[in-house]
């Protein structure tokens, strides 16, 4: 795979890892909701820092080629269509007027609340016990992140951005604290 998609690719999976212990903060700010509250705010501030990632890819769209990009689309579509009838799921009973239009607007600012509440939420981390398939799949980000690492590192010669390292190093930190929040849950 080519050094350009594998950014991209990289930064999809920081995105997904850096969002996930301040949008589940967010989601239990007042009480525990359960799995699929955390599961829909987590996917709902991805969704809104993918934004972003699209903007990057239409950028770089000779470099990723269309057929990248389409496959990286259909699985926004994919991802935003499960997030809304989660969130329907979810907040159906409360706010039966929830729209395609709300879930945009509330992940960008799902993703925004998710990034001002990473460090808090990595210092005490949120997790409850029914979120411990939100921490495997944590761990399988990071260990897919750190396999593309390791990738770029055969593929450039010259030492590795540090912008890479930081992310590797916040994705390790989340990792860390969160299985020593759930070590104090579940002990």
């Amino acid at each position: 795979m080519e050094r350009v998609k594998l950014r991209f690719l990289f930064f999809t999976l920081a995105i997904l890892m850096i969002t996930q212990p301040g949008a589940i903060a967010f989601a239990n700010f007042d009480a525990p909701y359960g799995f699929y509250k955390d599961l829909s705010a987590w996917l709902s501030a991805y969704l809104g820092g993918a934004l972003i990632l699209m903007g990057y890819g239409i950028l770089k769209r000779k470099e990723l080629g269309t057929k990248f990009l389409s496959l990286y689309g259909l699985h926004y579509v994919v991802l935003f269509a499960f997030a809304y009838f989660l969130e329907l799921k979810v907040i159906g009973d409360i706010n039966p007027s929830f729209s395609v239009v709300n879930l945009l607007s509330l992940s960008i600012l799902g993703f925004l609340l998710s990034l001002m509440l990473f460090l808090p939420a990595i210092f005490s981390p949120p997790y409850y016990p029914y979120d411990a398939p939100l921490l495997l799949i944590q761990l399988a980000l990071w260990i897919a992140s750190f396999y593309i690492f390791l990738r770029f590192r055969e593929l450039e010669k010259e030492k590795i951005l540090t912008v890479y390292r930081i992310f590797l190093g916040l994705m390790l930190f989340s990792i860390f604290f969160g299985f020593l929040k759930v070590a104090e849950v579940f002990g």
